[in-house]
């Protein structure tokens, strides 16, 4: 295999991330008309080694420390929330083909060393067990960065009630016209359907042992990396871009604000007592925000590379803590919008796309901070763990 440029490290993967940020701003308003990323975005984050992060060294991969994964999706926000999503996904869903049998790692990675896999959640459609496989039918949603994808990830149940992970290459699938929508576009987050496909054996892994951590896969891949759990590092990482778009909506709207004249009072903005102080008060709750995730990435970073992992109360006050950020975040970039005026609801203005973009984003069921509280409130109140528990 070929192991060059293995020394990459994953402070300099963030780097690479935070460089690309210009010019996902500047994308941003075609990707989204168009409904897909620009193929140069995605050349770019190849050029970067983006796509190396999650994977195995033994495949040419970085393998890189945690602490760094969500920072990559946090920068990506900062220039287009839609490429940080969906290629966010892309990057980190080679997290879970680490856990499938030595086989299908090969199938997965034996080629260029990375795959592009959408994937999709909840499970659909069913699995009929065959002779070497799986008969597989049925109709997914959200297929997010489906126009980019080589493997999909899918979840099915199985005749008896199981509930299995799958992949399958991109073109076996049909893929619907569906994601007609207001924000977020650029995803191309498109249903997909399968009609009696075959999945090979090997190509399949029970949700309990993936979420559990007992994939076979685990066998092979022992690093600390693989010590953190599926939906942790799935949730970190997916509200990154959220983070990110608040720090660019900051930094968007203070620009706007030292030449802003009100309309009515001719008054320069950075001499308006009120102006300077809302301005100051998002600054304060972005960076205590950011520190809540920088923080608790780090521990977890620091737990794994112990050789430990968390325990369940840990996980489920990560979820916790992650619905937590989306929320503060969407609350700071609605009210930054505002503060922007009516300049920020032009076309041409970013400040609009992030805005419709992170509302949007804020209503993903990962992010729900009802039932992630009331969860870990429960646990903090000494009661048992419902048995479905998604931590």
């Amino acid at each position: 295999m070929n192991n060059q440029d293995e020394a990459v490290s994953g402070a300099e993967l963030v780097a690479r991330a935070a460089a690309l940020v210009p010019a996902l701003r500047m994308r941003a308003r075609a990707a989204e008309e168009n409904g897909r990323i620009p193929e140069e975005t995605v050349d770019d984050l190849k050029a970067a080694g983006l796509f190396r992060a999650v994977v195995p060294k033994r495949f040419a991969g970085y393998e890189v420390d945690f602490k760094y994964i969500p920072q990559i999706f946090r920068e990506l926000g900062r220039g287009c929330t839609s490429t940080a999503w969906a290629m966010g996904f892309l990057i980190y869903h080679n997290f879970q083909f680490a856990h499938f049998s030595e086989r299908a790692q090969e199938d997965a990675w034996g080629g260029r060393g990375y795959t592009m896999a959408p994937g999709q959640v909840m499970p659909s459609g069913l699995a009929v067990p065959v002779d070497g496989g799986f008969q597989l039918s049925g109709r997914w949603g959200y297929a997010t960065g489906i126009q980019h994808g080589d493997w999909m990830l899918l979840s099915a149940p199985v005749e008896n009630g199981d509930i299995h992970r799958f992949f399958l290459p991109v073109s076996e699938f049909t893929i619907l016209d569906t994601w007609h929508v207001a924000a977020m576009r650029a995803t191309g987050s498109h249903d997909v359907t399968l009609e009696n496909v075959f999945v090979p054996e090997h190509r399949s892994i029970r949700v309990a042992d993936l979420r559990a951590g007992k994939a076979p896969g685990m066998a092979l891949n022992t690093g600390p990396l693989w010590r953190v759990p599926l939906l942790t590092l799935m949730c970190f990482g997916a509200v990154g871009p959220l983070l990110g778009a608040a720090e660019a909506m900051l930094e968007l709207v203070a620009e706007i604000l030292a030449t802003k004249v009100g309309a009515y009072t001719g008054a320069k903005m950075q001499n308006v007592m009120p102006a300077r102080i809302r301005l100051a008060n998002n600054k304060a709750r972005l960076d205590a925000t950011r520190g809540l995730f920088d923080a608790k990435i780090q521990m977890i970073s620091d737990r794994v590379n112990d050789g430990g992992t968390l325990s369940s109360e840990e996980r489920a006050e990560m979820r916790l803590v992650v619905s937590y950020i989306a929320r503060e975040s969407r609350a700071m970039v609605d009210e930054l919008a505002l503060m922007a005026g009516s300049r920020a609801t032009f076309l041409d203005s970013p400040i609009q796309r992030f805005q419709r973009d992170i509302n949007s984003l804020a209503g993903h069921a990962i992010f729900e901070f009802d039932h992630t509280a009331d969860l870990y409130g429960g646990v903090m109140m000494g009661a048992e763990f419902p048995d479905n528990a998604m931590i």
